[in-house]
């Protein structure tokens, strides 16, 4: 079994950066009748997922009226698997599908493949049971710009798929909120053939 520790880290760091630059597609589901959620929406509210960064612990979690976060992906399939992933069914109700196409550069911390070694922690990070652990570390590299700059967030592998994911700390809501901004209900017609390959591919039910 990996040794997952808590930050700091115990060896000299170089972190890998990538940027997404102008005219990236980013996507996410979300629940507009849930807090008046809307696609570029960050939640203040943690910590609770798992590269939350708030400064509340997951056991105890609060409002944090300085860090807030949000997640994404590159592709529809990976925030299904993420949202429907832990029942397995992908169930349609009222969820819409966010979609920014970014204006200006986003910096990212670089979680896959050496890149969370090179960190300071290691791959397995990115799905560890314990999210006290991957908050932690999330907090850490937010804390510390000195050692991994001022970056806009974390670009990882998912837990369900290896699919990639993206973490945005606020510092980013900016560059959301200049971006061009695009919401489809998730039940629209044009979508439900890229949901059902979903399906296919990851063993979920889609009825």
């Amino acid at each position: 079994m990996v040794l997952i520790a808590y930050p700091p880290p115990t060896r000299p760091v170089s972190p890998a950066i990538t940027i997404l630059a102008p005219g990236t597609r980013l996507i996410r589901i979300y629940d507009p009748t849930k807090y008046n959620t809307q696609a570029t929406t960050f939640r203040y509210y943690g910590s609770l997922g798992r590269f939350d960064h708030h400064q509340h612990s997951l056991s105890s979690p609060a409002v944090d009226t300085v860090r807030g976060i949000n997640y994404w992906s590159l592709n529809l399939s990976c925030c299904l698997v993420e949202v429907f992933g832990d029942t397995g069914r992908i169930e349609i109700e009222r969820q819409q599908v966010g979609i920014v196409e970014l204006s200006q550069s986003i910096k990212l911390l670089e979680l896959r493949g050496s890149g969370a070694m090179k960190a300071g922690s290691v791959s397995a990070l990115s799905s560890v049971p314990d999210r006290e652990i991957s908050q932690a570390w999330s907090r850490y590299f937010y804390e510390n710009p000195a050692l991994y700059d001022e970056i806009d967030g974390i670009i990882f592998s998912n837990a369900h798929n290896q699919d990639t994911a993206i973490a945005l700390y606020e510092r980013a809501e900016s560059k959301l909120q200049a971006a061009r901004i695009q919401s489809i209900p998730l039940s629209a017609e044009s979508l439900q053939h890229l949901i059902a390959e979903c399906a296919l591919d990851n063993g979920l039910i889609f009825l």
